[in-house]
């Protein structure tokens, strides 16, 4: 369990050290800095909402949902088992540190910083009505949570049941 909480504590730490960073470098830029141009760039967003922009200015709303998405991860952490359940307890880690990440913005600030955007995703988005989509390693941290739990749970879980082990 230890492992795990130093996971957590590294994985927000490095979250909000880059936030910070970008808000420090980027804000008040009127432009984005193009790493590979077309596919992802640096730009400064204040994020009101959750995900997409979904219950923008919601604050309460969305620290209720917060509060209770932490319980729920929390109850799961105490299952966590790296030595023989890796990827579930990967997947529950960066649920914490991703929900953290940005709990910790809203917290203090009202808001997430966002600062990593993809521009070609544009020709996906503008016909769904979502003109821009930026994102930060917390969000990063929550995808990549939800494809590793998919995977615990339709494909090694069920493994493991038929083996009859927790290996």
């Amino acid at each position: 369990m230890f492992f795990g909480f130093l996971i957590i504590f590294l994985l927000v730490s490095f979250d909000q050290i880059t936030k910070y960073t970008a808000k420090f470098f980027l804000e008040g830029l009127n432009e984005h800095v193009k790493w590979i141009p077309g596919v992802f760039e640096l730009s400064y967003h204040e994020n009101t909402g959750a995900s997409l922009g979904i219950l923008d200015g919601q604050i309460i709303i969305l620290m209720i949902v917060t509060l209770i998405a932490l319980g729920i991860f929390g109850y799961l952490f105490l299952d966590v088992d790296f030595k023989h359940k890796k990827v579930y307890s990967f997947s529950i880690v960066m649920f914490i540190a991703g929900t953290l990440g940005n709990a910790i913005d809203r917290a203090l600030l009202g808001y997430v910083i966002d600062f990593m955007h993809y521009p070609f995703l544009s020709f996906i988005l503008t016909p769904l009505n979502i003109s821009n989509f930026y994102n930060n390693w917390a969000d990063m941290y929550l995808s990549a949570a939800i494809v590793l739990f998919f995977i615990e749970l339709f494909f090694l879980e069920p493994k493991r049941k038929k083996v009859g082990t927790d290996a």
